[in-house]
């Protein structure tokens, strides 16, 4: 098997993932999706977007990234945590 073959092989078989945006009692769904090799690769990507969210200061508190496979189960969900006093 080629090198191209083996990578295409591997993008086939990841699983796509959504990454709502849950805020109160709001849902900003994500509607594409992304494709990704593995769970722990979603989570990090939902850890990004929920650093990003935070950081952004439109989201915190009750707000998380709810992470949905392309099965429609919810695998998990990520925290947006309110910025941190110093």
């Amino acid at each position: 098997m080629s090198l191209d073959a083996s990578r295409r092989s591997k993008y086939c078989d990841a699983m796509r993932y959504f990454f709502h945006i849950v805020g109160g009692s709001e849902l900003y769904p994500d509607e594409l999706g992304r494709r990704l090799p593995t769970l722990e690769s979603a989570r990090r990507h939902a850890k990004v977007l929920a650093d990003e969210l935070r950081t952004g200061g439109d989201f915190f508190g009750s707000s998380f990234v709810r992470v949905v496979d392309e099965h429609g189960n919810t695998v998990f969900e990520c925290p947006v945590s309110s910025p941190k006093s110093d």
